[in-house]
């Protein structure tokens, strides 16, 4: 008796695991590069997220601090305004201030009138510090009093503009032609133009900060992002220079 036995051999061909094989690489290309596209928005978004919170944290150190500018000042300060502001040290691009934040009204109840400004927090000047070495910009308290202690506020900056005023007043932002973030057809009230005052002479100031992202990438390629520019402002009220 025979037995017979028999066996399938039937299989792919080479022809057809080639055309397997390139289609399967070209799947994973594609998905690579989607992800690697994906990952990209993602670092640029949290660069963005992060630069923004550095410049939004540094504004409202600023602005809770200016604000406080002229408080209980003593008699005799020399180039400070009647705002508080250092008037020989202020411009467009730093601001220096002092108030008495320890002094009393007056000596009741058993307490001495602190006549100085010489405490710390109560000499300030915010400024940009450039680092050319590095190529960085950054927003810098400087407490001019005992310590003489500096501290970055922000490190991702492009420009820090400081705008005086007399009134309050509303603003478009922009850009000029080397990058500085700035604000313009600025308006009172009433509707009218408003011109900027002398740093002494302001009860509000208006901080102008620009924020560049770097292009991600290179053009024409996948996952390219233009250089982007963030601008945030902060108005300041100078409120122990205004008459209630």
């Amino acid at each position: 008796m025979k037995i017979r036995s028999t066996k399938n051999e039937d299989g792919f061909s080479l022809f057809e695991l080639i055309i397997a094989m390139g289609i399967t690489i070209t799947i994973l290309g594609l998905a690579t590069s989607i992800l690697a596209g994906g990952f990209r928005v993602r670092t640029r978004e949290d660069a963005k997220s992060d630069g923004i919170a550095d410049v939004q944290r540094a504004l409202n150190i600023m602005t809770r601090e200016i604000s406080n500018s002229g408080l209980r000042l003593p008699s005799g300060l020399g180039a400070v305004g009647k705002n508080g502001v250092v008037t020989n040290d202020s411009d467009n691009q730093s601001l220096r201030f002092v108030s008495n934040l320890n002094g009393l009204p007056d000596s009741a109840n058993g307490y001495a009138e602190d006549t100085d400004v010489s405490d710390t927090d109560e000499d300030v000047k915010f400024l940009m510090y450039v680092d050319a070495g590095l190529s960085q910009r950054y927003i810098v308290r400087y407490e001019r009093n005992a310590t003489n202690e500096t501290t970055v506020l922000a490190n991702r900056i492009d420009s820090l503009v400081f705008r005086y005023y007399d009134k309050k007043v509303t603003y478009d932002t922009t850009v000029d032609s080397n990058g500085v973030c700035d604000i313009t057809n600025v308006i009172n009230s009433s509707g009218t133009a408003e011109s900027e005052v002398s740093p002494g002479a302001a009860k509000f100031v208006v901080i102008a900060v620009g924020v560049t992202l770097p292009a991600v990438g290179a053009p024409n390629t996948s996952g390219y992002q233009p250089p982007a520019q963030v601008q945030l402002t902060s108005d300041v009220v100078l409120r122990n220079s205004i008459d209630y």
